[in-house]
């Protein structure tokens, strides 16, 4: 193997910056500079890792939800022989089982998690004891909680992140889709839009953003609808549990507490949407071996707990149950309970196209208040283009 500084391609967070540094510092193959970073925004990064031409970075940091769709197009490599000659330390079971999907694609694995964050319910305790009131329970209890804490000009009842970026706002799609009964792709690979369930879904992001969230939303992508709770401006809300140390370090620092997300009113549990980051090894890396090296060493307990220090979040169970960490972090007590009910989206590498066209969708009826009927024709007219049926992924849990 080379000493030559490795490349790397990931999204702009602070977090991420900080957790790539400490990882490459502690890197002993790493030499003066292990790894050269760039940073970019969400849609610059999905430009460069899936636009017209191939990565020339050896190293991707990118949502798990893009691995099939570099996959088939050939731009990263499986790792699964690597996995099989020097795995990280307590693979695979180290990790949650419901990460395994959303790695594997085919008969290989792509990527290691670097970075989860389930989705969380996050309040203000002190706030809600003022206005005599109790954590939601359930998705009723939380929009009555909501629409009571707001208050014009002081904060707003809760946050959505408008942004058409394909994030944020199509991960809130699918999470309530998913709770109203549907999902985006049927059991024979169809791609299915014109459903009751994505009505409903539809019609009830309409209804939170016309009467419980800023109009400031409508630009805010994933971050900043974080950094909005933490600001103080948000009664509760449902986000990325990274979105805690944001939280840990804003105005509302000494006064808020995450839960898992609500339930439906039977009480039986909400499915949410596993999207969490990956690191992954590219077909352009002239010193893959290097690159693994690097990779499994960011996959380490000590590291994995690292990330979390960093101010991003471990992937790791072990990190998720360190006692040390859990006196700052509490939230990652949480994580196993999450991760029991979580699935990532679709593993089908036409995604991204598809996160396109419910991108569009989303910002048409939810925050643009376009008619839902006509959205979704030209929705499903697009989706139509995709080759049907979609090849599911015949997953695997890796060994």
């Amino acid at each position: 193997m080379s000493s030559a500084p490795l490349t790397l391609l990931g999204r702009e967070f602070d977090g991420f910056r900080r957790a790539v540094s400490a990882h490459a510092t502690a890197w002993p193959s790493g030499g003066t500079e292990g790894v050269r970073a760039t940073w970019l925004g969400l849609p610059e990064l999905e430009a460069a890792a899936l636009g017209p031409d191939d990565p020339t970075a050896d190293l991707l940091v990118v949502p798990a939800d893009w691995l099939p769709a570099l996959a088939a197009s050939g731009r990263i490599r499986g790792l699964t022989p690597y996995l099989e000659q020097t795995s990280p330390e307590g693979w695979p079971d180290a990790w949650s089982p419901s990460f395994h999907e959303g790695i594997t694609w085919g008969d290989d694995v792509y990527g290691l998690p670097f970075h989860d964050g389930p989705q969380l319910l996050f309040t203000r305790p002190s706030l809600l004891a003022e206005h005599g009131l109790q954590p939601p329970t359930t998705w009723s209890d939380l929009l009555a909680q909501a629409a009571a804490l707001q208050e014009p000009g002081v904060r707003a009842g809760t946050v959505l992140a408008g942004k058409p970026d394909g994030h944020n706002n199509v991960y809130d799609l699918v999470l309530h889709l998913r709770r109203f009964g549907g999902d985006l792709i049927d059991a024979h690979g169809r791609i299915v839009l014109g459903t009751a369930p994505m009505r409903a879904a539809l019609a009830f992001l309409r209804e939170v953003v016309t009467t419980l969230v800023s109009p400031a939303a409508a630009q805010m992508d994933s971050n900043d609808s974080g950094s909005e709770f933490a600001a103080g401006r948000v009664g509760v809300t449902v986000n990325w549990a990274g979105y805690s140390s944001l939280a840990a370090a804003g105005a509302v620092a000494e006064d808020f507490a995450c839960a898992v997300a609500p339930t439906h009113d039977d009480g039986s549990p909400t499915v949410t949407v596993n999207a969490f980051w990956v690191t992954c090894v590219t077909t352009a890396c002239a010193d893959p071996d290097r690159a693994w090296d690097y990779v499994r060493h960011a996959a380490s307990a000590e590291t994995d707990l690292e990330t979390t220090r960093a101010g991003a979040s471990g992937a790791r169970r072990s990190t998720w149950a360190d006692p040390d960490l859990l006196v700052d972090h509490p939230e990652h007590a949480l994580f196993e309970q999450a991760h029991a009910h979580s699935r990532p989206l679709p593993r089908v590498p036409e995604l991204p196209t598809l996160v396109q066209v419910l991108n569009e969708l989303v910002d048409a009826v939810v925050w643009r208040g376009e008619p839902v009927e006509p959205a979704l024709a030209a929705a499903s007219a697009a989706a139509a283009s995709f080759a049907p049926p979609l090849p599911l992924n015949p997953t695997r849990s890796p060994s």
